[in-house]
């Protein structure tokens, strides 16, 4: 079967999606609080469908390895102009955390179906096609006699537990993407499992997502997802490039025609040449769009 124009341009603007061209490609993210059996229910349906299960424990290990993101520009950490520390130590800065989670979320949503759990992926893909959103609840109670039973703990520190791990997990989400993880606003379906099992959750969230998961839908999203990519990893090329400071004042913005847009302000003409050289070597990038400026940059209070 011969590849269709679409198809084609996707695969010269993002030649790693080839070998998913022509499978339905669906991502599906769990929004839990904790006690509720979110996990549970997140790992039963990743099984249920095949697809691979996905948390904040793998990314974070992945965050530490974001080379891979920045190795398409032809920089690694033993060659980059300016490197200012290795990526470990580079995981320090928030920005720099927040845009590598960004990025390896978004690769695994290119790369292959998956369930992830928590993370604020269903922000972080929030407008994709191919993306299903789910949010698992429970009434509290229910929630901290379940914590103190698996953790053999007495319930009023099971309470205080509970409530400190949905305070952490609200934090995380409005510390870096300024959102409320429980706006039902953000999610197609919402679970009370007080009153449906995850069992039969599993079983009529499955069935909606191989619906729901079409060809065409995931075409459209590879295109969007391949693009939001492209600008997060030329977001941790700054870092790399030791030019964090202008992270906030320059912008990439991917183009349908295989353009890449830089706007924005950096210190000095040295700089702009480091950068546009740097992303010139990205084979994906038919044309550079210099919208760059240069003079003091401001101190952000």
């Amino acid at each position: 079967m011969s590849a269709t124009p679409v198809e084609i341009l996707l695969v010269q603007r993002h030649p790693y999606i080839l070998k998913f061209m022509r499978e339905k490609m669906g991502i599906i993210t769990i929004s839990r609080t904790h006690g509720s059996g979110g996990t549970t229910f997140a790992r039963e349906l990743a099984k249920n469908l095949g697809y691979s299960y996905i948390d904040r424990t793998l990314i974070n290990e992945e965050c530490l390895e974001s080379d891979r993101h920045v190795g398409s520009f032809g920089i690694d950490e033993g060659t980059a102009p300016g490197l200012h520390g290795t990526t470990q130590e580079l995981m320090a800065d928030a920005n720099f955390y927040k845009v590598s989670f960004m990025a390896n979320i978004l690769d695994h949503a290119l790369r292959e179906n998956a369930v992830m759990a928590g993370m604020g992926a269903g922000i972080i893909l929030a407008g994709i096609g191919n993306a299903i959103n789910i949010r698992v609840v429970r009434l509290m109670e229910e929630r901290v006699r379940a914590i103190a039973r698996v953790k053999g703990i007495p319930y009023d520190d099971a309470f205080d537990l509970v409530e400190r791990m949905d305070e952490g997990k609200r934090d995380f989400i409005a510390r870096y993407f300024s959102a409320d993880p429980g706006d039902p606003s953000y999610y197609h379906a919402v679970v009370n499992s007080s009153y449906i099992s995850l069992e039969e959750a599993v079983a009529i969230l499955a069935e909606y997502a191989r619906k729901h998961f079409t060809p065409a839908c995931a075409k459209e999203a590879e295109a969007v997802l391949g693009d939001r990519l492209l600008e997060k990893r030329a977001e941790i090329l700054l870092f790399h490039l030791g030019m964090g400071h202008c992270f906030g004042k320059v912008a990439f913005q991917a183009g349908a025609d295989g353009t890449l847009s830089v706007s924005g302000v950096v210190r000095n003409e040295a700089e702009k040449d480091r950068l546009l050289r740097a992303l010139a070597k990205d084979t994906r990038i038919r044309e550079i769009r210099d919208d760059l400026e240069t003079g003091v940059l401001e101190t952000v209070s």
